[in-house]
């Protein structure tokens, strides 16, 4: 759930009345049928944009920032644990705050930048060649921060079995 700011009511508000101002000139047709027609696809028109514009305010208001961050290693459980300090910076309140840790293999051959792996003929019969090269996953760390407001956080993150040298970040 997003915490509204000032500038999204205002936004919804400016596409109320973008709404009304054109359900009125609508009514200046004849025919229901096209008048319904031109009602509805103001509204259509209306929620979609009011709808981009308060999710692209929301990104845009709400800042955060990571201000110290640790990772371990935990090998019981072939993990990696992150730890740090989350502030927000802006000016309004955040609803919530998701991390994003993305976990990959070591490349290997002679270009380090390179994921591509070849397969042999006959792969495809022991699944060799579906294992995955990187793993994304996204957490919720904070939740109501205040602006200015400092919290800590947590996150652990599996490493898949096949992984031999991970890179995280």
């Amino acid at each position: 759930m997003i915490h509204l700011t000032t500038l999204h009511w205002i936004a919804i508000a400016i596409f109320i009345l973008l709404f009304f101002i054109l359900s009125l000139l609508s009514l200046r047709e004849k025919k229901i049928k096209n008048m319904l027609l031109m009602v509805f696809s103001s509204f259509l028109l209306t929620t979609a944009a009011a709808v981009i514009t308060v999710v692209v305010l929301d990104k845009y208001t709400k800042k955060a920032k990571i201000l110290t961050y640790a990772t371990q290693r935990d090998l019981a459980h072939e993990s990696i644990i992150l730890r740090g300090l989350l502030q927000n910076i802006g000016k309004y309140k955040i609803g919530y705050c998701n991390l994003e840790v993305r976990i990959s293999q070591n490349p290997r051959g002679s270009r380090a930048n390179s994921y591509f792996k070849p397969t042999k003929s006959f792969d495809f019969m022991t699944n060799a060649g579906n294992k995955k090269y990187s793993v994304t996953e996204e957490r919720e760390v904070a939740q109501n921060l205040m602006p200015g407001e400092k919290k800590k956080f947590f996150v652990s993150v599996r490493i898949p079995g096949h992984f031999e040298d991970p890179k995280y970040f």
